[in-house]
C-alpha cells in the first residue's frame, strides 16, 4: 500500500468523522480507480456495507422469531 494512498484515504475520512458545523452537506464519496497494483484503501465509513442499530436489531430479531415459529410448527407436524 503506497503512502499517497493512505494519504487520500485520510484526507476523505477527515470530512466523515467531522460534522460541518454550518449544516453544509458532506459531498458524495467517489470510488477512486484502482488496480491490483494500487489497491483501494478505504475509509471505515467506506468500507461499512450497512448500518447499525435498531434495523439491523429488527431484522435479527425477526429471523429468531420466524425460526421459532418454524420450529414449533415442525414439533407439532412431526407427531
Amino acid at each position: 500500500m503506497s503512502i499517497e494512498a493512505e494519504d487520500r484515504a485520510e484526507a476523505r475520512a477527515r470530512p466523515q468523522t467531522e460534522s460541518p458545523g454550518d449544516g453544509a452537506k458532506v459531498p458524495p464519496m467517489r470510488a477512486d480507480d484502482h488496480t491490483s497494483a494500487s489497491p483501494a484503501v478505504e475509509t471505515p465509513v467506506e468500507a461499512r456495507q450497512g448500518f447499525l442499530g435498531r434495523p439491523v436489531l429488527g431484522v435479527l430479531i425477526g429471523g429468531l422469531v420466524l425460526a421459532i415459529i418454524a420450529w414449533v410448527a415442525v414439533e407439532f407436524l412431526a407427531y
